[in-house]
């Protein structure tokens, strides 16, 4: 079914594409020397620019080779320069204008890769490939031969046998390397040969394994630590799987300086601390043990819409991985492209926009006026109590308060492919949708995937309750503003407390029970939010100011008792979903 697009939806995409344009991106270089003749070498990083022709452009490669393994055995035991051509397994790339040219069924470079390359001439050449890193283990072939790298630093790399010391899947297993000649050679001496970063091996695995080093580093999600959406913080694993106690170091290389925090526990009370990420972190770990390090960025400290660093995570013993991070000041959200040409100035909107979504929250009442007195001032109580609220604030700043809403999924447009019509590629992405109006549901498909079957993910609040799904606020939403709204509970709302449908004093019906009669008390509740610079709490978390918000809360309340209520405490609401509409 085919919907009009909402102005909100061009309105948040445009705003969204205007701030993408302040990047302060990071990126890291590998440089590779190429010797004339044969060449194992391993990329490292993604490629900025996949294309294999420009990757290679102004080098005088005859060939290159990529070995995707097909469970046939082992491939490599024909020498490249006897030709890998006949051999299942094996991808190619000749570079025009060489008569083989037309043979080519390999046209990317992609990262975490080995490759064979045959360079031509008499010169060294040095290859330069700049790039992102990404997580990807070594997916080891059992009882086989794996064409990989390993993971480890440029300046103190172990020995092959120090690097293979824990695990029995690769001690005393071949290893072999490429000879500029094209002759794969045994290394003979293991304990006294260096791995080289950069360059590709042979190396065999006596049955399976997942062996990555003597430092495992391990997320607990994706290959990059990429701040995305409402996501604040990443959690990275180390383990040290060496027999001696280690200390790892967690290291900025290069430009970039994301705001980044570290969690610290206090082991006493408790109590989390959030100190900025320096230079450097060392993290001590047990011989066989792992320690968690939990990562989070720092938005209110950006100083471009997106900013980006690269990680080393380095030991004592040789080994080193690298992660990239990233980003974004303004949570993008995806939005259907329509009516961009009838908005104003996406940057008079940009302030607006950078809190709409949804927003959950929790508030503390930690004091309440004597009702009985007539106080206006509340007092501290014994203990506080929470109540959670609801708030969706769209492009425009305005804030709705909800009660109930369900985020979904909507399924994007796939059309034929302009470069081969036997393909499908995306024309328009799907996207999240935030619904309140439960007859919405059969248009879209679950959000997440829960026993099997396509479900949304609910939110939902019993701490209030008014006529309709929505109410809208008043005032602004963020540091230095203030929201206020009255909820109005009616006689005949089915929450109102004072409504009992079996009392007959209470039921709003007459002594015969047949025509309405009012006789539950209407109740109002008039709210106040009051948002602050700091967190009320005095525990600042990582994303406070841009997806964690707070402050104070003031409430009174009529109707309830014959003398006015009055609360107050403070609250924090954190953001959810950054879907800058509802149903639709």
């Amino acid at each position: 079914m085919k919907r009009t697009l909402p102005i909100l939806h061009a309105l948040f995409l445009l705003v969204m594409v205007s701030a993408s344009a302040a990047v302060r991106a990071a990126d890291a270089k590998q440089t590779i020397t190429l010797h004339p003749g044969w060449n194992a070498v391993y990329v490292e990083l993604e490629p900025n620019q996949a294309d294999i022709e420009d990757v290679f452009a102004g080098i005088p490669v005859a060939s290159v080779w990529r070995w995707i393994p097909t469970g046939a055995g082992p491939q490599f035991i024909t020498d490249p320069a006897e030709s890998l051509q006949n051999i299942n397994g094996w991808f190619a790339w000749f570079p025009e204008p060489r008569p083989e040219a037309f043979l080519s069924n390999l046209f990317k470079i992609s990262g975490k890769t080995a490759y064979l390359i045959k360079l031509e001439g008499s010169a060294t050449r040095q290859l330069t490939i700049t790039g992102k890193p990404r997580l990807k283990p070594v997916a080891w072939q059992p009882n086989a031969f794996t064409l990989t790298g390993l993971p480890v630093s440029r300046t103190t790399p172990p020995s092959f046998a120090e690097y293979f010391s824990a695990s029995s899947a690769h001690q005393g297993q071949p290893v072999y390397t490429l000879q500029s000649n094209g002759q794969w050679t045994l290394i003979n001496a293991p304990g006294s040969t260096s791995v080289e970063a950069g360059r590709a091996y042979w190396i065999y695995s006596k049955g399976n394994s997942n062996y990555q080093g003597r430092m495992r580093v391990v997320l607990d999600q994706g290959e990059t630590l990429e701040f995305s959406a409402a996501l604040t913080q990443v959690r990275v694993v180390l383990r040290n799987l060496s027999n001696l106690p280690g200390s790892f170091q967690l290291q900025r290389v290069g430009a970039g300086n994301l705001p980044l925090s570290y969690l610290v526990q206090d082991p006493e009370t408790g109590e989390d601390g959030w100190p900025a990420l320096q230079q450097a972190l060392t993290v001590n770990v047990e011989a066989g043990g792992e320690a968690f390090v939990t990562l989070a960025v720092r938005r209110r400290d950006f100083s471009d819409d997106r900013m980006e660093q690269i990680l080393a995570i380095t030991d004592e013993l040789g080994d080193e991985v690298q992660l990239f991070a990233g980003g974004n000041r303004i949570q993008p959200s995806t939005a259907p492209r329509a009516l961009a040409s009838m908005l104003g100035s996406a940057k008079q909107t940009m302030a607006l926009a950078s809190y709409a979504g949804l927003w959950v929250g929790d508030i503390s009442i930690n004091a309440v006026s004597e009702a009985q007195s007539a106080g206006t001032t509340p007092t501290p109580v014994g203990r506080p109590f929470a109540q959670r609220f609801l708030f969706h604030v769209d492009a425009s700043g305005k804030v709705r308060l909800l009660k109930d809403v369900i985020q979904m999924w909507e399924d994007g447009v796939e059309v034929p492919s302009a470069e081969d019509p036997t393909l499908d590629e995306v024309s328009v992405p799907g996207r999240y949708v935030l619904l309140t109006d439960k007859a919405l549901l059969s248009l879209y498909t679950g959000a997440v995937n829960r026993g099997g079957a396509s479900v949304g993910v609910r939110y939902s609040t019993v701490a209030y309750d008014f006529d309709g799904d929505q109410l809208e606020l008043g005032g602004g939403f963020g540091p230095g503003g203030q929201l206020s709204g009255n909820i109005v509970v009616e006689s005949d709302l089915p929450t109102n407390p004072f409504l009992h449908k079996y009392h007959p004093d209470h039921d709003n019906l007459d002594e015969q029970f047949l025509n309405p009669r009012a006789e539950a008390y209407q109740v109002v509740r008039n709210v106040q939010l009051i948002f602050t610079e700091q967190d009320p709490t005095g525990v600042t978390p990582p994303g406070w100011g841009s997806t964690v918000l707070g402050g104070e809360y003031h409430e009174s309340i009529t109707g309830l008792h014959k003398n006015a209520i009055f609360t107050s405490g403070v609250f924090r609401v954190h953001r959810v979903s950054a879907v800058p509409v509802l149903n639709m």
